[in-house]
């Protein structure tokens, strides 16, 4: 389902980055995303809020209105766990708008204990790393129409070093942990190879982690002394409140230097270098087939190797 806020449009300020741009943000109804839809909102951005649970959504979408200096923000409800959901979305989207100027692949979750998806995959795998996979494919033709396209992946500075691909989805050895840091590192392999796949298209892809932040993320992770322990953590200055952390994803989704050194990771708008598995394209190449079977994308005729092909054959 897909609803306008009634909102009349305001005017904003020539100088934000933001302004008149198609945005969508995943994982909008709170934390991360809710904050970075109201600072980009403000901006002067049509904000499109992709998010799981109605009633949640709709009380953001008013929120994000009341802050609005533009177009009234646009509510989708979507389980991204689901890619039925995830084609319906991306169908609505290209419906409504004939470009999308960014996309922040910003929801994810972990889990106490192992589950799989309606789709029979590990649920963290699915919600983490697959959604932004698919989502962004689907979308990518909308994003190569816009003047400058951005996609910003989310992904935590503590992803995995290592890859099991024996273990990639818990089937040997599961931890709500383990499973979250290989989720992360299977994002940060997507997205260097998108943008080493997509280079010369227009778009630029970009890597974000926003660094140890006080959300209501991971309802469903760690239970016992770890619970009671990250618990205590959103307590303390050592993390940034969401809305701290919010200012460096809307400035990687909008700075247009970074499209000159895209495919890197920041944190708090500075760059990071990859570690251990990340560095390895051949295993991020390996990855992607992966993912692309786990999707049922055709490798032939994906938009990913379509806009790449043409992307080549312009230089």
């Amino acid at each position: 389902m897909i609803t306008s806020s009634a909102k009349a449009s305001g005017q904003a300020p020539p100088a934000m980055p933001a302004r008149d741009k198609v945005v969508l943000i995943t994982g909008a109804s709170s934390g991360l995303g809710f904050e970075t839809a109201k600072q980009l909102a403000a901006q002067g951005a049509e904000i499109v809020l992709i998010v799981r649970n109605q009633t949640r959504g709709t009380r953001a979408q008013a929120q994000v209105a009341d802050v609005a200096t533009g177009t009234s923000p646009v509510l989708v409800v979507a389980d991204l766990s689901v890619q039925a959901d995830i084609r319906r979305v991306a169908q609505q989207v290209t419906d409504r708008y004939d470009h999308v100027d960014i996309l922040i692949n910003n929801a994810g979750n972990a889990f106490n204990r192992r589950e799989q998806s309606p789709d029979g995959r590990e649920l963290t795998w699915a919600t983490n790393h697959l959604a932004p996979f698919l989502l962004t494919e689907l979308l990518l033709p909308l994003l190569v129409r816009a003047p400058a396209g951005r996609i910003v992946n989310l992904t935590t500075e503590v992803y995995s070093r290592k890859l099991d691909l024996d273990n990639l989805e818990g089937e040997r050895k599961y931890s709500w942990m383990g499973a979250y840091r290989i989720s992360k590192l299977g994002v940060v392999m997507f997205t260097t190879e998108l943008q080493r796949r997509v280079k010369g298209s227009g778009v630029s892809v970009v890597l974000v982690s926003p660094g140890p932040t006080k959300t209501n993320f991971g309802g469903g992770g760690p239970a016992g002394v770890m619970g009671l322990v990250t618990g205590m953590l959103k307590h303390t200055p050592l993390l940034k409140s969401a809305d701290q952390a919010a200012e460096g994803i809307a400035w990687a989704a909008t700075a247009p230097e970074l499209a000159s050194n895209a495919g890197t990771l920041y944190m708090r708008r500075k760059q990071h270098s990859l570690k251990g598995a990340a560095q390895e394209q051949p295993l991020a190449d390996h990855v992607w087939s992966i993912s692309e079977q786990q999707t049922g994308i055709d490798p032939a005729r994906s938009a990913v190797a379509a806009i790449s092909a043409a992307s080549r054959s312009d230089t």
